[in-house]
């Protein structure tokens, strides 16, 4: 009723209109009634659309590898990457050796890394590494998860072992891949992992002394690498005044 009233060409519309007048003209549907007739209306569709939605994820087990990877492409295009995430999952329970989950794995490393998401980004790219890392790969996959972590560390600059963690890290992968053309890179990221672990040190030094703690403040001030700073003349980062308040 709903959909012949307001549906429909112009020449439907126009008798529907019509048809609406004289129903009120008559009597036939007053106001209050046709206000709650509407409402009843509008409430059905709402049900039916929430029962159509759960038949749907319901339905959805059991589908083929491509199903599940053209969901999880088309999540991360319109940024749905918690629902790219589960499709993921169906991807990988139902198709476990399907040569598509690798592929779905680094789509959504990558896609989790433009997010600034990178626990997870890095969680992708390690279990890439674990099932499908070769020879041919393995620098490649390792890099971007070392990439991962160097994007992260403005959000753990204060956090020792995650910083001592990715620099011995960045130390392993330049020991095992020393001709990877990613070494380049590699090595700019340590450096700068060192200066930031130099930074850290030097405040929580700072912090020793105003507590007038002279043994921390030494075991802090040698910890900092003075060859690394001479070299590289590094400028102490940029603090606003307003985290500087409350900063150490």
């Amino acid at each position: 009723m709903v959909l012949t009233l307001f549906g429909g060409n112009k020449k439907d519309k126009k008798n529907n209109h019509e048809l609406f007048k004289n129903l009120i003209k008559t009597g036939g549907m007053r106001l209050k009634h046709f206000k709650t007739f509407l409402l009843i209306t509008m409430a059905v569709i709402v049900i039916g659309t929430g029962c159509a939605n759960k038949k749907k994820k319901k339905d959805e087990y059991n589908k083929p590898a491509i199903f599940w990877y053209q969901g999880i492409l088309r999540e991360i295009l319109f940024a749905n990457l918690e629902t790219a995430d589960n499709y993921y999952s169906s991807l990988q329970s139902e198709h476990i050796n399907s040569p598509l989950v690798p592929e779905a794995m680094l789509a959504l490393g990558q896609a989790h890394m433009k997010k600034k998401e990178y626990v997870l980004a890095s969680f992708y790219f390690d279990e890439y590494i674990k099932r499908f890392g070769t020879k041919d790969n393995v620098d490649y996959l390792t890099f971007l998860k070392l990439q991962s972590h160097y994007y992260a560390f403005k959000n753990h600059s204060k956090d020792q072992e995650f910083i001592s963690n990715s620099i011995v890290s960045l130390g392993e992968f330049i020991e095992k891949y020393p001709n990877s053309r990613y070494r380049p890179y590699v090595e700019y990221m340590q450096i700068k992992f060192i200066l930031g672990q130099n930074e850290l040190n030097r405040a929580i030094a700072n912090v020793y002394k105003k507590r007038h703690k002279p043994e921390g403040v030494k075991r802090y001030l040698e910890r900092i690498d003075e060859t690394l700073e001479k070299e590289t003349k590094p400028k102490p980062s940029h603090m606003p005044w307003y985290v500087l308040i409350f900063d150490w």
